[in-house]
């Protein structure tokens, strides 16, 4: 969604010469992007974000108004970070207001608090805007690279780590194992009037997973799926099917601006599900073998993947079985959304 920019002009905040403005979206997508990367690749990440990717998230955005939820904080006429407040409810039960911060090595000492400062605020408008609702309401917050004073930051905000992610690599492409689809499971090539089906599927397999949300199969977020153009390579895709069914899928990319930025020959293979019914039986394990050598025959000497460390399914163990190895460590922080005396909105847990 396109959006203008509130007329209030920059906030001060505790940090001498640190300000928050809103951002002037679509225009200064480059800068968001460039803080990103910039706060997260010094902390060993190994995607690179690019605009086209950023603007097929932002711009079908469902519950986050980015005039009123996107701030950049600038220092001595640069920009240093953003945060975005931003909520979705949970099949696990909660009402998660998200907090994404990200800010750059040389921001000055402060600005995490500062700038989760005005996050936790902006939420708490959200919320009491929204009035009551019939489930608890959590803030949730994610951190890879961590400035001087975050966790004391987050301590003193309530937040405890709940999870933890990683990204992985797999060095090579050497050495990879064939293995078999069970009996009755083949892998067709992607027709264009699959890629709904297999999109859906995809969406069913994670409902059950940490952090899904009835908004990951709205048309907003298919629209999203089809903006992005990591999704528009169907040719590495290895989907596998039974009759009808689609029973598992991993997804490859090649993320040509990262490899030309980093210098490097790395493709993805992400987008790994299994659909409930069917795990257990190998399915994953073999799509992944096909889907390294379809990387492998497409160029790449290695290759990436993130995945929920402590997710149900075992996937953590299954991908270092397969070669990965973790590379970088993202933590989840939480704590409970509690509104004024008297409102029932948030059930503190």
């Amino acid at each position: 969604m396109t959006t203008t920019t509130s007329p209030a002009g920059p906030s001060p905040t505790a940090v001498p010469g640190l300000t928050l403005r809103p951002v002037r979206w679509p225009e200064e997508a480059r800068t968001i992007v460039d803080v990103n990367n910039a706060a997260r690749l010094p902390a060993g990440s190994l995607f690179v974000m690019d605009v086209d990717f950023l603007r097929a998230h932002y711009d079908h955005l469902a519950n986050s108004d980015l005039a009123a939820d996107l701030r950049l904080a600038e220092h001595a006429g640069r920009a240093v970070g953003y945060c975005r407040a931003e909520w979705r409810d949970e099949f696990r039960g909660d009402r998660v207001h998200d907090a994404a911060l990200y800010l750059t090595p040389d921001a000055p000492v402060g600005s995490f608090a500062a700038l989760l400062a005005w996050v936790l605020a902006r939420h708490g408008e959200i919320a009491a805007a929204q009035g009551p609702i019939d489930r608890p309401r959590t803030l949730s917050l994610a951190t890879m690279a961590e400035p001087p004073g975050t966790r004391d930051a987050l301590a003193g905000a309530g937040f405890v780590a709940v999870r933890f992610s990683c990204e992985m690599l797999r060095p090579t492409l050497d050495a990879i194992p064939d293995l078999p689809l069970p009996g009755r499971v083949e892998v067709r090539p992607v027709g264009t009037d699959q890629v709904r089906r297999i999109w859906e599927a995809e969406v069913a397999a994670f409902a059950g997973h940490w952090g899904a949300s009835p908004d990951h199969g709205s048309e907003a977020a298919w629209r999203e799926f089809l903006a992005d153009p990591l999704n528009a390579q169907a040719d590495l895709w290895q989907v596998a099917w039974a009759g009808d069914e689609v029973v598992g899928m991993v997804r490859p990319f090649v993320h040509a601006i990262e490899n030309d930025r980093l210098g490097v020959r790395r493709g993805w293979c992400e987008n790994i599900s299994t659909a409930a019914s069917w795990r257990g039986r190998g399915i994953a394990s073999a799509l992944i073998c096909r889907a390294l050598r379809a990387l492998r025959d497409r160029g790449m000497t290695e290759a990436a993947l993130g995945v929920d460390a402590q997710n149900e399914t075992g996937a953590l163990r299954l991908y270092e079985k397969m070669g990965f190895r973790e590379v970088a460590r993202e933590t989840e922080w939480r704590r409970p959304l509690e509104l004024g005396t008297g409102d029932h909105g948030g059930a503190a847990r």
